[in-house]
């Protein structure tokens, strides 16, 4: 356990400081000491810490001044007051200010000391453990047929890691991202920004905004989402559709926590935690030259593979069950039960759009259905197709969907946006497919 916390020693007395550091990592604990408060403020907002143990009587700051401050960006932290006999009932006041226990000095014994620092951490582990696995309970269906991802989750929320999400269109990229900002702990909002729908120009603008006259049109400064996602997170969604130029520009901003709006000359801190989206291999991109190497080293820390619907067999129907009832939910309607038809072709359809394709058939299928039993009503020339007789030689996945994608165009007279919703996967997806099947 104790390898995973991190420590922060925050002492004017050299000696008792380094000891404390000494018998800390003996223990495992990463530990950092800071002589001076001021220098401790600066520190810790890259470092992080788990716990904070802060001398009480400091020349340039008292201890309680000082935790007040370092709470503004140190917010899910706990902090152990060191004090003197003589001034217990001021380190009595920081607990009621917020610190979770005070020491005196000089200690009662190194090993008395070490019991207190663990069974802090511990109950911070267990109460932090408790919390996640209760904001992620309205999750569980959703990470059905992924429980890897799951258990991936659980650990790097509670982190500053940036983290990087693959999968196709519809997995649920972004509903993952949410759940990670939702487990953070982070007081700041959960921001968006998909790199695929903006121009270059416009992406810049949109990410580090812009001060008043910037450019033509700019009438007034404007922050940018970097700034906006200040103690939250940023997610960025589609980043290999960034361009190369631009891609240089946010890993500055990876790098150095800084960064500038458009026209602006002040440089700006970020607090930001980073989630990043994909449904590119971007290691494939960087050997072909259209996605920066150093830009991937960076972003590529936690990876997170969603696997697409059709790879998860098992899960499916349960996951259609619980987007039954969300749907009826929605519809103010009574549930229904999928025929024993509409099960088998959830099973054997290959779901190009993934849960979204699936949610966006049942919800369509629900208004179609009479009775009691829902139906399920996917365009009927892939019906067709998904129920091969057992003389007809199979076709592979991709041929059904390049099919029905082909039958779909003609039935709207090449009209995209009425095939996708005939189809019932988002225009975007359609999209991709085409350029994938070469149509």
């Amino acid at each position: 356990m104790s390898n995973f916390f991190r420590i922060a020693v925050v002492e004017d007395d050299t000696s008792f400081a380094y000891f404390l550091k000494v018998i800390l990592e003996e223990r495992g604990y990463e530990v950092r000491v800071y002589l001076d408060p001021e220098e401790a403020l600066k520190g810790l907002f890259f470092f992080k810490p788990h716990l904070i143990l802060t001398d009480l009587k400091m020349p340039k700051m008292d201890g309680i001044t000082f935790m007040e401050k370092a709470k503004r960006f140190c917010f899910d932290t706990d902090f152990l007051i060191i004090t003197a006999f003589g001034s217990i009932s001021s380190a009595v006041e920081a607990v009621k200010k917020g610190a979770v226990d005070y020491i005196t000095k000089p200690l009662p014994s190194p090993e008395e000391f070490l019991n207190l620092i663990e069974k802090l951490l511990k109950k911070k582990s267990l109460e932090k453990q408790i919390a996640l696995e209760e904001e992620l309970a309205p999750f569980d269906i959703l990470f059905a047929g992924m429980e890897e991802v799951y258990e991936k989750v659980l650990r790097v929320s509670p982190t500053d890691v940036t983290v990087i999400i693959y999968g196709e269109t519809g997995v649920g990229k972004t509903v993952i991202a949410k759940a990670i900002h939702n487990l953070s702990g982070r007081k700041g909002s959960f921001i968006e920004i998909n790199c695929a729908s903006l121009p270059e120009t416009l992406i810049e603008a949109e990410l580090f905004g812009y001060e008043k006259g910037a450019f033509t049109g700019a009438l007034k400064s404007k922050p940018g989402k970097i700034e906006l996602a200040k103690d939250g997170t940023l997610f960025l969604d589609e980043i290999a559709e960034m361009s190369l130029s631009m891609q240089a520009k946010f890993l500055k901003v990876l790098q150095d926590k800084t960064f500038e709006r458009l026209g602006g000359l002040e440089s700006i801190k970020t607090n930001a935690r980073f989630i990043i989206a994909t449904n590119k291999n971007l290691k494939e991109l960087v050997s072909q030259g259209k996605f920066r190497q150093d830009l991937y080293f960076r972003i590529n820390v936690f990876p997170l593979y969603l696997p697409p619907l059709r790879e998860r067999k098992k899960a499916i129907l349960k996951i259609a069950e619980f987007l039954i009832e969300k749907i009826a939910k929605k519809l103010k309607t009574e549930k229904k039960s999928l025929s024993n038809k509409a099960k088998e072709l959830i099973l054997n359809y290959s779901w190009p759009g993934n849960v979204r394709e699936l949610e966006n058939v049942l919800e369509r299928s629900f208004i179609l259905s009479e009775g009691e039993e829902l139906e399920l009503f996917i365009e009927e020339s892939v019906q067709d197709r998904v129920f091969l007789s057992k003389e007809q030689k199979p076709l592979d996945l991709k041929t059904l969907e390049k099919e029905a994608i082909l039958e779909a165009l003609k039935k709207t007279g090449g009209n995209k946006r009425k095939a996708s919703e005939l189809l019932g996967i988002p225009l975007r997806t359609l999209y991709h497919k085409l350029k994938e099947y070469g149509l």
